[in-house]
């Protein structure tokens, strides 16, 4: 197998694509960059990806495995408020940063002809993060021995996700706020999304009551939150 720079070459290309595509979006981008990028020629990049259209679906779908691989973990039962606020500010972050923003708007400015990519940006991206979300209220439910009755835990999550980070997602690509010019984990956020992140935190442990939540987060003992509705 081919090596440039100790990285196999069909992924040298890729991140070259990103970085290209992320520079000049779609229309502007020429295999010709790309391959200088990867120190490459543009015909090997024509024989690994085909066209441009091809290579971009590869580069977007690199993108998004390496922000699955970037976000944040959710495990620390014991501080649920606490875990809760640093996953949802990992997300924010890694979605609000210069490089993802600008792919995503490439995808939004070319639904048509990138059938099926906005629908995979949010299987992978957005549900993901739900899924993440669910599957750690559920384990929280359970570490403290509640009935959850009929909650939906993916109901739940998809309410958090939006409550704590869909007014900076969208705002950011509606161009309303700046993007992060640095990736986060290469240079850290300003922290100034923190504070209202953690009100949302909280908002949202006070409404789902989870046992043990509530009183982690805001002190409140047990027996002086309301009752669950039945």
């Amino acid at each position: 197998m081919k090596m440039i720079g100790g990285v196999p070459l069909d992924q040298a290309i890729l991140s070259a694509a990103i970085a290209t595509f992320v520079a000049h979006g779609y229309e502007n981008t020429s295999m010709d960059e790309v391959a200088a990028r990867a120190s490459t020629t543009k015909r090997t990049v024509y024989a690994h990806f085909g066209n441009k259209e091809a290579l971009f679906r590869s580069a977007l779908a690199k993108a998004v495995e390496r922000f699955q691989d970037e976000m944040p973990k959710l495990a620390d039962l014991s501080r649920p408020a606490a875990e809760l606020e640093a996953f949802a500010v990992g997300f924010s972050d890694l979605s609000t940063w210069r490089g993802a923003v600008r792919l995503q708007r490439v995808v939004m400015s070319g639904a048509e002809q990138f059938a099926g990519l906005g629908t995979m940006l949010h299987r992978e991206v957005i549900e993901r993060a739900e899924a993440a979300v669910a599957d750690f209220l559920r384990a929280l439910d359970a570490h403290h021995g509640t009935d959850p009755g009929p909650r939906s835990y993916e109901l739940l999550a998809s309410m958090f996700i939006n409550l704590t980070t869909g007014r900076q997602r969208f705002a950011t690509l509606l161009q309303a706020r700046e993007p992060l010019s640095e990736h986060p984990l290469h240079l850290p956020a300003p922290d100034h999304d923190r504070a209202a992140i953690r009100d949302a935190v909280e908002i949202f442990l006070r409404g789902a009551l989870f046992a043990g939540s509530r009183e982690t987060a805001t002190g409140t003992p047990p027996g002086d939150r309301p009752a669950r509705p039945a």
